[in-house]
Formats: C-alpha cells, sequence, structure tokens
C-alpha cells in the first residue's frame, strides 16, 4: 500500500469531529511545501505519521480547548 493509500484510509476512518482539524494540518502541510526545497527528513517524517496516529486513534482536543487550558 502507497503512503497515499494509507493517508486515504486514516482519513477515511476519522471520527467527523476530527475531520476538520486533519484538513487543516494537511493543508498547513501542503501549503509549507517548498518546491524546489529540501525533502522532510525522516525525522520529521516520524513527527508527522505520530500525528496521523494520534489523530486517527482520538488522542487529540479541539484547538479552542488546548488554548482555554494554556490561557491563550
Amino acid at each position: 500500500m502507497t503512503t497515499k493509500e494509507v493517508l486515504h484510509r486514516m482519513v477515511d476512518e476519522l471520527p467527523d469531529d476530527q475531520a476538520e482539524l486533519a484538513r487543516q494540518i494537511l493543508e498547513d502541510l501542503r501549503d509549507a511545501a517548498d518546491a524546489g526545497g529540501e525533502p522532510l527528513d525522516a525525522e520529521a517524517l516520524a513527527s508527522l505519521h505520530r500525528g496521523l496516529a494520534d489523530i486517527q486513534a482520538g488522542r487529540v482536543k479541539p484547538l479552542e480547548q488546548y488554548e482555554r487550558e494554556r490561557g491563550l
């Protein structure tokens, strides 16, 4: 299975209340891409995979809650 196929599967498995957060994260990642820049290193890719796994497992909280807990 390709990486994109895994990502598609993960997105399909997200609960509806997490889909918007995942969309924002993926848009940020896409928009930050520099076509002429260096590719992400193994550490950055591993971090992204951990984050996506956390989203898939429901180990995330809404941004509003995160900000409230930190007084932002």
